[in-house]
């Protein structure tokens, strides 16, 4: 492996995911995390070199609004920044790389979107193939019980199956107070629950709620000054499918099992169960299983933890929950996870995705020490 620039997470901040905020539009909801994060590493933004945001202004309410992002961000005098239409997740890949290139040391990366001003379902739809499927109508739901029914027939993972998932995510996500769902049920009660659609019930899915998320990263030699614990990036893969649902078996995710071979072969790794803690951009607990499948990890198994913060299950914030991942990793590897903590954990892996079905995927190894030396 060609030696790379050691980078770790230094910071992070989220707002507690909630259906609607109603006295703030979303670069509001912005500012608070971009200060704490700066806060808990000690600096003032004329610190960071670069930023970088995601967001879709079709979710945030207002045109163009990730110009008025840079504002929150603190791009004055004028910097390096990006934009992209993806979950934040996927912006700290793109400033990773512009760190190996050498053209920064450090980086924010932020996401924001305020849903309940927008039409969710039908700017999402806008993600499929526009000819034959998006003009049918379907939507995020739809398409993920399609997935659920293609994994459940290959596999014979039944609906108490599904439940069990749910559930343990549920019961995790109780300890998180960052959480938009924090009552936990048990496997019974979800079986109760109404179809949202078949196969996939409506206490198995987690409402689309909205926050604000800010990540802060930094080469070595300035990671170290920022944060006593970093985390650092030991490996990282992004992969794409195709956009058509027919062209791909829905029961699988081919771009999550081959980024997650390549993000460990870099940071030398053997398998993914040799993580301590590993958090999944899974908004269905077909969708959980799949990933888990893809990584090589027994979601049955005591190691690696599956979500402590109860995942996206329990808080679906759409640009945030990729970023949100890899934050909880960072908690975890920096003693900052309260009472989710994972006790002696110092490797994690973070897993997002974007698009239906699991079309898009990026998969990150973290640990406490550095890779390349």
């Amino acid at each position: 492996m060609t030696k790379l620039r050691n980078v770790a997470v230094v910071g992070f901040a989220q707002l507690p995911v909630v259906a609607r905020d109603e006295h703030r539009m979303s670069t509001e909801m912005l500012y608070p995390v971009v200060r704490q994060a700066l806060a808990d590493c000690g600096v003032e933004r004329d610190a960071i070199d670069y930023q970088i945001a995601g967001s879709v202004d079709y979710m945030d309410g207002r045109p163009f609004g990730f110009v008025a992002a840079l504002d929150v961000m603190g791009s004055w005098p004028a910097r390096q920044d990006l934009h992209l239409e993806m979950d934040a997740a996927f912006c700290a890949y793109y400033a990773w790389v512009r760190m190996q290139a050498g053209e920064c040391d450090t980086a924010i990366v932020v996401g924001h979107g305020k849903t309940s001003e927008g039409e969710p379902d039908r700017v999402l739809n806008l993600q499929l193939d526009p000819y034959y499927q998006a003009a049918i109508g379907l939507d995020p739901t739809s398409t993920a019980a399609l997935q659920a029914s293609a994994y459940m027939a290959r596999t014979g993972v039944t609906d108490r199956d599904l439940a069990a998932v749910a559930a343990r995510n549920r019961a995790a996500g109780a300890r998180n107070p960052d959480n938009q769902v924090r009552a936990a049920a048990s496997a019974d009660e979800l079986l109760k629950t109404p179809w949202a659609v078949q196969p996939l019930r409506k206490g198995y899915l987690p409402p689309i709620g909205e926050s604000a998320s800010c990540m802060v990263l930094a080469a070595e030699g300035k990671a170290e000054k920022l944060c006593d614990l970093p985390a650092w990036i030991q490996g990282v893969d992004h992969r794409t499918e195709l956009q058509t649902l027919g062209a791909r078996d829905l029961s699988r995710s081919a771009g999550t099992q081959l980024a997650a071979q390549k993000a460990l072969a870099m940071a030398g790794v053997q398998s993914a169960a040799e993580a301590d803690v590993v958090e999944l951009y899974a908004t269905t607990p077909a969708e959980e299983l799949i990933v888990a499948e893809a990584l090589g990890i027994d979601p049955k198994a005591a190691k690696p933890a599956i979500n402590p913060s109860g995942g996206a299950l329990c808080g679906n914030p759409v640009m945030s929950t990729g970023l949100i991942r890899m934050g909880e990793i960072f908690r975890q590897l920096s003693g900052r996870a309260g009472e989710r903590t994972v006790p002696g954990a110092r490797r994690g892996i973070a897993h997002a995705t974007q698009g239906h079905c699991l079309q898009q995927n990026i998969v990150w190894v973290l640990g406490a020490e550095r890779r390349w030396t």
